[in-house]
């Protein structure tokens, strides 16, 4: 080949190369970007999450902006590292950004708005000024709390015990309900009063002194409204008791029920103490999945029934210290009642509902959970047999299984409880007709008084 010939060929490699770079640095796919379908931003603000990708040349600029009726802020204004040679480097092929949208910060009034994302990358289309992507997200700007209006009149309720209230929201929520504290238990729609909602609320046992007891509701913005009522709370002091642990308790019950659960034995002092601790909290645990679905509408009816023929070995909320040879081991709280009766007695449901836990639960053997609605629970512990199975409706007085002693049981009898939310709640209020009624029933009643 002449030199004439080489030059020429060593040229078409050349023109070929720059041809098949300038095709591969000309790549036309823009920046894709995601985030959220549209937004509702209230007085407390909002945060965003953008994800931004390009798999092709990388990004070179981000700009975020927020589009209203009184102009334009600029939210993001972000240029990645690059050039138009060689594009850009490995960090500019994703990025997310966390942006808040706050109206008083932002001077935004109540109204429609648009939260634009432009993203442009190093190609070199359109005369090297690359692909462009872009988003455009509806925002709708709304600071008004919803307003909150409760017919429910002057309230006694105790400490440990229940209650219910009637309210009204002025908009659709989030979440709506009775705030206790920490504790907060859910609204649902009323049976009889169109646009009424109504709560099942409890004062737990280790709430504060004089705890505040609100409505509270939360609208699609962020909006949080709350109201309160004339609610007293009744104080009482819960009951403390002392219990001595005999060897044959340690070496039968409580060995049997550490090796069912992985459980080091070789110290069965030990043993206990984390019987007591470690294992309860889970057990609780379980109890609060179980119950956090409650049906939205009221399954029961009335009172509750006390296992028939049943006595009360012990009270509601002990306060119980453990001792083994006159030494405190652990200490824990007893939520319910003891009931004891013959060996092997019918366990019936205290009034209907539908099964949502039927199988062993640690210290409270075999167990079964009833879900009532609105929230409210039964449960029945250490019994000898389960007749009903996860799903199952009851109505009260059904047989759902035997008493018995399994879990950390000395003895036979069934261990009864009832919570409204994630709270225990004393059985005797749910036990009382008269109680029931006017506390309960009366605000299911077309007056929701």
């Amino acid at each position: 080949m002449t030199g004439r010939g080489w030059f020429g060929f060593v040229l078409l490699i050349l023109v070929l190369g720059l041809a098949g770079a300038a095709w591969f640095r000309a790549e036309g796919e823009a920046p894709l970007i995601s985030g959220p379908a549209t937004l509702v931003v209230g007085g407390p603000g909002r945060d965003v999450t953008l994800e931004f990708t390009d798999e092709g040349s990388g990004m070179r600029e981000i700009r975020v902006t927020l589009q209203h009726a009184g102009g334009e802020n600029l939210l993001v204004d972000e240029q990645l590292g690059g050039n138009l040679t060689s594009g850009g480097g490995p960090d500019t092929t994703a990025r997310r950004i966390e942006l808040r949208i706050d109206p008083a910060a932002l001077g935004l009034d109540d109204g429609e708005a648009q939260l634009v994302a432009i993203a442009t990358d190093w190609s070199w289309r359109g005369g090297f000024g690359g692909n462009v992507g872009e988003l455009s997200i509806p925002v709708r700007i709304d600071r008004a709390k919803p307003v909150v209006r409760i017919p429910t009149g002057l309230t006694y309720v105790q400490r440990g015990g229940s209650g219910a209230v009637v309210y009204t929201v002025s908009e659709a929520t989030v979440r709506d309900g009775v705030q206790v504290g920490d504790a907060f238990f859910p609204g649902h729609p009323h049976p009889d009063l169109p646009d009424a909602r109504i709560a099942l609320y409890a004062i737990p046992t280790d709430a504060p002194p004089r705890p505040a007891v609100r409505v509270l509701a939360e609208d699609e913005a962020g909006n949080v409204a709350n109201a309160g009522w004339p609610v007293v709370v009744r104080e009482r002091q819960l009951p403390d008791a002392n219990v001595t642990l005999p060897r044959s308790f340690l070496e039968g019950t409580v060995r049997g029920l550490a090796e069912a659960n992985g459980i080091e034995t070789e110290d069965l002092q030990a043993a206990f103490r984390k019987i007591n601790t470690d294992l309860r909290q889970k057990n609780e645990r379980q109890i609060r999945e179980r119950t956090t679905h409650s049906a939205s509408e009221k399954l029961w009816n009335g009172s509750f029934s006390q296992l028939a023929n049943s006595k009360v070995t012990s009270r509601f909320a002990e306060h119980r210290s453990y001792f083994v040879d006159g030494k405190k081991n652990s200490e824990a709280i007893h939520y319910g009642y003891d009931l004891a009766s013959t060996a092997g007695a019918p366990i019936t449901a205290a009034n209907a509902g539908r099964v949502v836990y039927a199988d062993d639960l640690g210290i409270y053997g075999n167990c079964i959970l009833i879900d009532h609605g609105l929230g409210l629970t039964t449960l029945y512990g250490h019994l000898s047999r389960i007749d009903v199975a996860v799903g199952d409706p009851v109505d009260r007085g059904d047989t759902i299984g035997s008493s018995g002693a399994t879990g950390l049981a000395g003895g036979d009898h069934l261990h009864f409880a009832i919570l409204v939310g994630e709270s225990y709640v004393d059985p005797l209020e749910w036990w009382d007709e008269e109680w029931v009624r006017t506390h309960i029933e009366e605000r299911f009643a077309p007056s929701g008084r």
